[in-house]
């Protein structure tokens, strides 16, 4: 199973927040989909992902970043 997050047309800061929400939302082990249209919201939602420590993957796809994030146990539950 895996949650989409679609923020693309959204302004910053808005896609990290709904990103940070998903994240708490997700079930370890489970998949987040984030789909932005800006090069700005896409950095934002990495840094806060490597600020997590959680694994991704990014891409540019057509139109938009397509960012894959496994939702795992963050370093501050562990």
């Amino acid at each position: 199973m895996h949650i989409t997050v679609d923020a693309r047309g959204i302004p910053c800061p808005r896609p990290r927040q709904m990103t940070i929400e998903a994240i708490r939302l997700a079930k370890q082990g489970e998949t987040i989909v984030v789909l932005v249209d800006r090069a700005a919201a896409r950095d934002s939602v990495i840094r806060v992902l490597k600020a997590f420590q959680l694994p991704y993957k990014s891409a540019k796809k057509t139109g938009c970043y397509e960012i894959h994030i496994t939702r795992e146990k963050l370093w501050m539950e562990k």
